[in-house]
C-alpha cells in the first residue's frame, strides 16, 4: 500500500494496528474483541477511538485485510476468531 494514496481511516487503522503490536495491554483488550470464535469490530473501533484513532469496521476490514502475502499476528487472531476470509477480505456476519 503506497503511503501517499491512503485515506486518514486507513492511516488510522494501520497506526492502531502499530499500537497493537507494540503495547500488550492493547493486544489483550483486542484479544478479548476478536477472541474465542468473535468477531465486535465495534469494539475494536471503540479501543481506536481510546486512543484517538478514528476508523469504521470497514476500513479495518479494508485495510487489515487487503491483499499482502502475510497475515499479521492480529489478522492470524481475526481467522482464528472464525471470521470468514474471502478473497483477501473478511465477511462480517452481524
Amino acid at each position: 500500500m503506497n503511503d501517499s494514496n491512503i485515506s486518514a481511516a486507513t492511516a488510522n487503522v494501520l497506526e492502531f494496528r502499530k499500537l497493537v503490536i507494540s503495547d500488550e495491554n492493547l493486544q489483550n483488550e483486542v484479544s478479548k474483541a476478536v477472541g474465542n470464535g468473535k468477531w465486535n469490530p465495534e469494539a475494536l473501533i471503540k479501543l481506536g477511538e481510546a486512543n484517538g484513532l478514528s476508523f469504521t469496521s470497514d476500513d479495518l476490514v479494508d485495510t487489515l485485510f487487503a491483499e499482502d502475502d502475510e497475515l499479521s499476528d492480529f489478522e492470524l487472531e481475526l481467522v482464528a476468531a472464525g471470521v470468514p476470509v474471502v478473497c483477501g477480505k473478511v465477511t462480517i456476519n452481524a
